[in-house]
């Protein structure tokens, strides 16, 4: 038997392994097989071959295969008839067979989940564990008692794990069907007779640190009978029984163990015999226990606070590097390459690491069309906001007809009208469509209609994986017909890739299993679908081998660089934690001879360990500042182990502990600049001067007014300038369509009153109630409302409605709808001020104007009418500057000019001074709040009519004419709602 040949961490693998196959075969490779963990080492093991001086070409290479492939195959060799392979939903169903037929068996079968729908994510996990008991070739058995300890159903499963282990075997063997982790347990269970079929063979297993038990089995078979020599990539310790072995190697080390084989290090080809160090402080690595340190390496760590200060040094790295030959970064989240690539140099960049289809556009696509389903109210009438985002996304708007792409302005017009409708529309209905700017074409029309039914109608009735299947090819169909694609997935090559796998991989999952006809619930389906999309990668293989590669932590196995950089090394990612399994979790795994976490840490130990021997050059970036995003990743990133290892290496080498900040350790500082205090106040120009003369030339309301006092800045994007609040669909109601539904109904319910003298007795709050429903019946803003809104909005105006009725005083309604409108002159312009009042009413003390308010409702202070100074200082304003403190006062004394300018114009248009002005606020208690009440001396209210109003008014019109910035007025409460806070910096603060 042969020893175990160890080549050296520091030793690039390949190569060595190059230099060991001619010397163990003298370069004839006819009748030798090579082993690899994967497939893509082949193309690296040809290329040392080929490069290797003094080997004579042309010759004949050596059969090299993966070990899943060729494992498989001697496995399938082993079944009564060639096996038929299954792929996971073929699994599951039989899976959900076999559990069906236990749970009938069982005194208590309760638990079990024997319902499809129930199953279904269960029968995923079963599947899973079936792969893992195969791979790693021992026998199910049950798990009994684990009540309490996993959720029922998973008890419930795990109490006859060995009875479905034993049938799930049985029935594939029977039915002539196969997994790839089958075909691997098959093989190691006839191992002797495979190893028999490669006796004349001479093969090679190389660089397996910590295989499967099958493997294992397999392995030990060949290698007893002689024929095999296994290549490993460790510490060269290994050779060493009684060295201490670094601790990535332990797995390495038992393995030796149990097999009772003894290891060489290997150097140039041939076993060499290890050596001691003959000084503790010598810089290079030699080959013994003491390789463990990493002393001899050159170390860097920046420490920054989240993704963006790592990507700015490894920037500077990557520019400050004399060459980028023979170095790597390491990724050890695929999220990281897309803002990795933008800091990239734009030459000799390879990328070789496989990127999530659900990360991709195309699976936003699919997620925003399961989503519409899901939030529909029924079919064919799909929520607004999803909607939305389905007309945006850049698929469909890049569809052709010839060489136009008219769905942008078709979606462009149909989203302004979806803003503007109902909560649930029917996108196929004429409004819908909305008022395009420009008449589509009949062909444009005709794709339009074609993409809304390939995304909406193709998936509202799908029952089983097929039909599923089945829609998610026509959406396929409908991206990659070249007439509608013209050439845009040969300029986006990553989209490209992520469609190919979802039509060749995703869909015949959906579409050809035995599942494919099973009736199941809409959201196991979708679920399926969601797990099939998160399980697929668009892979990427660098070509050429050669220059700066971008790889995965599990893309770098066997494979050795010069300079590393590895980014965002902290714990949550490197190594990462464990996810979990619900079925099986970790602290059962040894029950069942499972690997558990400590063997993953140890692969993950061993791959970055790996790498770190293999380099001259290290440089580690992360951050510990900015949370992850992910569900189980600590608040405060920690760096990672291997991190901690590196430094506590160096420090041990300097003798003392590192302070921070200090070489090897870099902190990133960002150059940050403090954002500006700028001025939100925005200067009158001569184009907004121009546009606020035309505003006061014209017909001047309460609501201007009150705008303008409000917040001069918001007053100026709204009526200076045609910026327009995004239209939003009022999902939850529109106040101001409740508020004039409000007004109608109390208009048509006062109109029969004119005239009469009554009071709360005289009014029947049931009819009122009764009349706002009826007219709520026919109102669009109330049918856009969902039924529970629909029903909250008649119970609370029936409640508001009659409180207000029944708070009615003695009065006689005169004239409702009143239009009043005065002119008013401000520094020498005359000002046609105007206003509608809800009602006019006469009472016992005189003409009472009435307001209905269904928000909030903000009075005047009584004794402002009393305090003559301030009124002169309004009155002693020429606009010579914008005395903001005199408006700031004015804004707070008065919330509102409404009732004030309402009593002013009715006093000048009709002769007669009002003896109030009330709100009634009907959002609360219905009562009416006065603007001056019946203790305000009557002197004193005829003076603020005649007088004191008019100052304030011509006050504001001066403020308004010679101001020469409109600045912004934050207040809380307001802001937060203003439609033009994304506009305003002050509001931001």
């Amino acid at each position: 038997m042969k020893p175990v040949g160890v080549i050296p961490w520091t030793e690039e693998f390949f190569g060595a392994v190059a230099r060991r196959l001619v010397a163990a075969t003298d370069g004839d490779f006819s009748n030798t097989l090579v082993i690899f963990p994967l497939r893509r080492a082949a193309r690296h093991l040809c290329d040392r071959l080929a490069a290797m001086p003094g080997l004579g070409k042309p010759l004949l290479l050596p059969e090299i295969a993966a070990v899943g492939d060729w494992a498989a195959g001697i496995g399938a060799s082993f079944a009564p008839s060639p096996p038929v392979m299954l792929d996971v939903l073929d699994r599951v169903a039989i899976l959900y067979d076999i559990v069906r037929a236990i749970a009938v068996e069982t005194d208590e079968p309760g638990d079990f989940p024997t319902d499809m729908a129930r199953f279904f994510p269960w029968g995923m996990e079963l599947s899973e564990r079936m792969e893992e008991l195969f791979r790693h070739n021992v026998p199910g058995r049950d798990l009994a008692h684990l009540e309490g300890q996993v959720m029922p159903p998973a008890a419930a499963l795990l109490s006859r794990l060995g009875a479905i282990h034993a049938r799930y075997r049985e029935r594939l063997m029977r039915e002539g069907l196969a997994t790839p982790g089958l075909c691997l347990a098959l093989a190691a269970e006839n191992a002797r007779e495979a190893a028999a079929r490669f006796a004349d063979k001479t093969l090679f297993a190389c660089g397996f640190a910590i295989p499967s038990g099958a493997e294992k089995a397999l392995f030990a078979a060949l290698w007893r009978q002689g024929n095999l020599e296994m290549l490993w990539h460790g510490d060269p310790a290994l050779a060493d029984p009684a060295g201490r072995v670094h601790f990535a190697c332990l797995e390495q080390r038992r393995w030796l163990g149990d097999l009772s084989a003894r290891a060489v290090v290997l150097a140039d080809g041939r076993p060499k015999r290890a050596r001691a160090k003959t000084g503790r402080d010598r810089p290079t690595l030699v080959l013994d226990a003491d390789a463990a340190n990493l002393s001899s390496k050159k170390l860097r760590f920046f420490e920054g606070h989240d993704l963006h200060a790592q990507l700015m040094a490894l920037e500077t790295c990557l520019a400050e590097a004399p060459d980028l030959e023979d170095t790597a970064i390491i990724l050890p989240d695929t999220g990281l390459l897309s803002p990795v690539l933008h800091i990239l140099p734009r030459k000799d960049v390879n990328i070789s690491m496989g990127y999530p289809l659900a990360r991709s556009a195309l699976a936003r696509l699919l997620e925003n069309i399961l989503a519409l389903q899901e939030t529909a109210l029924r079919p064919g009438r799909y929520h607004w906001k999803e909607l939305v985002a389905l007309l945006r996304h850049p698929y469909l708007k890049m569809l052709r007809v010839g060489e136009d792409a008219p769905l942008r302005a078709i979606f462009h017009d149909m989203e302004a009208a979806l803003r503007q409708g109902g909560a649930f529309v029917d996108p196929f209905s004429p409004e819908a469509a909305g008022e395009p700017r420009t008449p589509p074409t009949p062909e444009a029309l005709a794709l339009c209609r074609l993409a809304l039914e390939t995304c909406l109608t193709a998936f509202e009735h799908v029952e089983t994986p097929r039909a599923l299947g089945s829609a998610v090819a026509g959406l396929c169909t409908l991206l990659l017909a070249p007439e509608r694609c013209g050439d845009a997935w040969e300029r986006f090559l990553i989209d490209a890739e992520c469609l190919f796998r979802l039509a060749t991989a995703v869909v015949p999952a959906l579409t050809d299993g035995r599942l494919a006809d099973a009736v199941l619930p809409r959201d196991t389906l979708f679920s399926l679908l969601r797990r099939l999309v998160a399980d697929e990668r668009a892979p990427f293989e660098a070509e050429p081998l050669t220059g700066l590669q971008v790889l995965g932590v599990l893309e770098t196995r066997l494979l050795s660089f010069r300079r590393l950089y590895v980014l965002d090394a902290v714990e949550d990612k490197l190594p990462g934690s464990a996810p979990y399994e619900p079925l099986l979790p970790d602290p059962l795994r040894r029950l069942l001879s499972l690997p558990d976490a400590r063997e993953r840490d140890l692969v993950a130990a061993y791959n970055i360990y790996r790498l770190f021997f293999g380099a001259e050059e290290i440089t580690l970036l992360y951050r510990t500042g900015a949370p992850g995003a992910g569900l189980f990743e600590e608040a405060k990133p920690s760096r990672s182990r291997y991190v901690e290892q590196l430094l506590w290496e160096e420090e041990k080498r300097l003798g003392r502990v590192l302070a921070p900040g200090e070489p090897p350790v870099s902190l990133i500082h960002l150059p940050l600049c403090p954002i500006p205090r700028a001025d939100a106040a925005m200067p009158v120009t001569p184009a907004v001067a121009a546009r606020r003369a035309a505003c006061l030339e014209g017909r001047i309301s309460a609501t201007f007014l009150d705008a303008y006092l409000a917040c001069p800045l918001r007053f100026f994007y709204k009526y200076l300038t045609p910026l327009a609040p995004l239209t939003e669909v009022a999902e939850e109601g529109d106040p101001a369509a409740v508020g004039v539904l409000a007004h109608e109904t109390l208009r048509e319910f006062f109109t029969p009153l004119l005239g009469r003298d009554i009071d709360a007795a005289d009014l029947s709050a049931t009819a009122l109630g009764d009349l706002f429903e009826a007219r709520a019946q026919s109102d669009a803003a109330f049918a856009a409302l969902p039924p529970d809104g629909r029903l909250l909005l008649v119970r609370a105006a029936r409640a508001r409605l009659g409180a207000m009725a029944g708070a009615l005083p003695r009065t006689t309604p005169l004239a409702l709808e009143t239009e009043l409108a005065a002119s008013l002159d401000s520094g020498g312009r005359a000002c046609l001020l105007t206003g509608r009042a809800d009602r006019v009413d006469r009472r016992e003390e005189g003409v009472v104007i009435v307001d209905y308010k269904t928000g909030g409702v903000s009075g005047v202070s009584a004794d402002v009418w009393a305090d003559a100074a301030f009124f002169a200082r309004l009155g002693d304003f020429h606009g010579t500057s914008d005395a903001p403190e005199l408006l700031e006062e004015a804004a707070v004394r008065f919330p509102s000019v409404q009732l004030p300018l309402y009593c002013w114009l009715y006093a000048a248009s009709r002769g007669e001074a009002p003896a109030d002005a009330v709100f009634v606020e009907l959002r609360e208690t219905g009562k009416e709040k006065p603007l001056f009440g019946p203790r305000c001396d009557p002197a004193l209210r005829e003076e603020a009519i005649a007088r004191r109003i008019p100052e304030l008014l011509a006050f504001l019109l001066r403020h308004l004419a010679t101001a020469t910035s409109f600045a912004p007025r934050p207040e809380p409460r307001r802001c937060a709602y203003c439609d033009y806070r994304p506009a305003c910096g002050a509001a931001m603060r």
